[in-house]
């Protein structure tokens, strides 16, 4: 040990006979040195003075049971050390532990020795290594017996300081409980008190509560690190301090609004669908008068029809196209490629080119509406199964028809369009080769990881149960989600006793008593609330609120309601995903919502 308070340059403050504390060592009693190292402990070692940047602290063990061992002495000398340092290491239950500190530098001899209970040397072994600056290898060390024949092995090395758990997210204001860890070179605990620091006690604040244990204060947005040292080594906890969310009016007095989104390399403007059959444009906060464009002559608009959604080519920057979803004057569902004009906030309105019909004239509901391109570089459409009372033409189990179904086709291929040829059910006729997957009732709003390129689909239920499916990103495809033989995780045809044999369940349902019919969402992935980082966010349109979980690894983690933070901002008919991954709400009332940090 060194002392801190000295103002003289890192060395020797003193010797004790001339170079150093000497022992007399060999087969001879040395009852008169031992008492005075033991109570003097380090005590030379006490008076120099060590700059943390040049020393390291060793864990030292040594089993001694099988040996007649009161004390166990270490001795660390270097031509640059001018006075021995000199350490006690406590003994118990047969074993040798502790630490000594000592400058980091080559050729250092570190010398054990061995005494019995009468204070005679029984063992003695040195190495001689080089010490580097904080944590070091572990060295072996054999003590060997001055008589008989059993030695003793040491070992020396660095501490490993661990923190649990190493990375928190907290919002301004919340606390977490951290715990340390100690082992020494050969992986035993240190019960041990360690220091608790923080890197920035402007982000957190850190107390101890225990030897071991602290409490951590979120104080302000950003991310430091906590810090639990033990010598010269230590582990650290990565703490997010993140604001909390609430929302933000971004527009209002639109159309019957439903989808937002953005164009790949424009952060600068929101295009938000309208349900009657126009695009609008939000440039910098205001909406623009002129939409980007108007096909309400083509558009049925009523109850669940109209135009439903866009999506932006992933190269819109150098192809200018997009794509729609709507339902068409005869009740059909049309998918359609549009470019833009030479106005770049104003569509082409005759570069309508259809890439998909689908029959959709018996039921006005169930239209499903989303065209989305995946990471694969290929275009989703989610497709409803077609609005009969409880799937009476068993659609959602069918494979034969593109309804109730999500779909994966090429547009950048082919003309219109060619089936890519992973897709599960290629040269499986009578089976539609564009079905990705099936089983589904009407999926409205469905949503790609960013990060993780999982498949999040919410499929609206009909009396009973709304869900959410999750399709991992190593999926081929040809999942059957289980409608009309479940709804949600309850049997729906029959009611009771059905067979889950392939079938792929919801990783979330929850019944009517909460709710009617679920709109889903994104995962965050934005920047501006690390607090929500991988959550999935999902609402439903009859009761106004939204929730969001985490999936890993297969759990349904963190389930959350934000009625608190949002309060019941409407019928929310959509969320919105820009290209920094912040989350936007759509709702019917006409409102469009950034979810954003609270203002302090």
């Amino acid at each position: 040990m060194y002392s801190r308070h000295s103002k003289e340059p890192w060395g020797p403050r003193r010797s004790v006979s001339g170079r150093s504390l000497m022992l007399h060592i060999g087969r001879t009693s040395l009852p008169g040195a031992l008492a005075a190292l033991l109570a003097v402990g380090a005590c030379v070692p006490r008076d120099l003075t060590e700059p943390p940047a040049d020393r390291a602290t060793l864990a030292v063990r040594a089993d001694v049971s099988a040996a007649a061992v009161a004390s166990l002495v270490v001795e660390v000398t270097a031509p640059d050390i001018t006075t021995l340092l000199v350490f006690n290491i406590p003994i118990a239950n047969g074993v040798a532990s502790g630490s000594i500190t000592l400058p980091a530098g080559s050729n250092r001899t570190i010398t054990m020795h061995a005494f019995d209970v009468g204070g005679v040397e029984t063992h003695r072994g040195a190495v001689t290594v080089t010490i580097r600056a904080g944590p070091n290898p572990v060295i072996s060390l054999v003590l060997a017996p001055l008589a008989g024949d059993t030695p003793i092995n040491a070992t020396l090395g660095s501490f490993v300081v661990t923190v649990t758990p190493n990375a928190d997210t907290l919002v301004i204001g919340g606390t977490a409980a951290l715990t340390a860890t100690i082992v020494d070179a050969v992986g035993a605990p240190v019960a041990q008190p360690v220091i608790w620091a923080t890197l920035n006690p402007g982000i957190a604040t850190v107390a101890s509560t225990g030897d071991r244990t602290a409490q951590v204060t979120a104080v302000g947005p950003g991310a430091t690190s906590v810090i639990a040292s033990f010598g010269a080594s230590g582990g650290s906890a990565t703490i997010t301090v993140s604001a909390a969310p609430t929302v933000q009016l971004v527009a209002d007095s639109l159309s019957s609004p439903l989808y937002l989104t953005q164009a790949p390399g424009d952060t600068s403007r929101l295009f938000v669908v309208e349900q009657p059959g126009t695009i609008k444009v939000i440039l910098n906060g205001s909406v623009l008068g002129t939409p980007f464009l108007d096909i309400t002559t083509l558009v049925s608009f009523s109850g669940e029809r109209g135009l439903l959604s866009m999506a932006f080519h992933p190269n819109y920057a150098r192809n200018g196209q997009f794509f729609l979803y709507y339902i068409d004057k005869t009740n059909n569902i049309q998918v359609v490629r549009y470019t833009v004009s030479a106005d770049p906030n104003v569509a082409d309105a005759s570069s309508a080119q259809v890439i998909l019909s689908i029959n959709h004239q018996t039921y006005e509901n169930h239209n499903g509406g989303l065209v989305l391109f995946g990471p694969d570089g290929y275009l989703y459409v989610g497709v409803g199964d077609g609005g009969s009372r409880r799937d009476s033409a068993g659609i959602g189990q069918r494979t034969d028809t593109l309804l109730g179904k999500i779909l994966r086709i090429d547009v950048n291929s082919g003309s219109p369009y060619l089936v890519p040829a992973s897709n599960p059910f290629v040269g499986l006729p009578p089976a539609k080769p564009e079905i990705w997957a099936y089983g589904l009732r009407n999926p409205w709003r469905f949503s790609f990881d960013r990060v993780a390129h999982a498949l999040y689909i919410a499929d609206v239920g009909e009396n009973a149960h709304e869900e959410v499916d999750v399709q991992p990103a190593t999926s081929s495809g040809g999942e059957d989600y289980g409608w009309s033989i479940m709804e949600g995780l309850a049997c729906f045809n029959p009611s009771t006793g059905c067979s889950q044999t392939g079938l792929v369940l919801p990783v979330l349902d929850y019944d009517h008593t909460q709710g009617c019919a679920i709109t889903g969402g994104y995962v965050y992935r934005g920047s501006r609330l690390p607090i929500l980082t991988g959550h999935y966010f999902y609402a439903d349109f009859c009761k106004g609120w939204v929730r969001s979980f985490r999936y890993v690894s297969g759990a349904v983690l963190d389930q959350h309601d934000y009625t608190p933070e949002f309060g019941l901002v409407g019928r929310i008919t959509s969320f919105g995903e820009d290209l920094q991954g912040e989350l936007y709400i759509v709702t019917q009332q006409g409102r469009v919502y950034r979810i954003a940090p609270a203002l302090p």
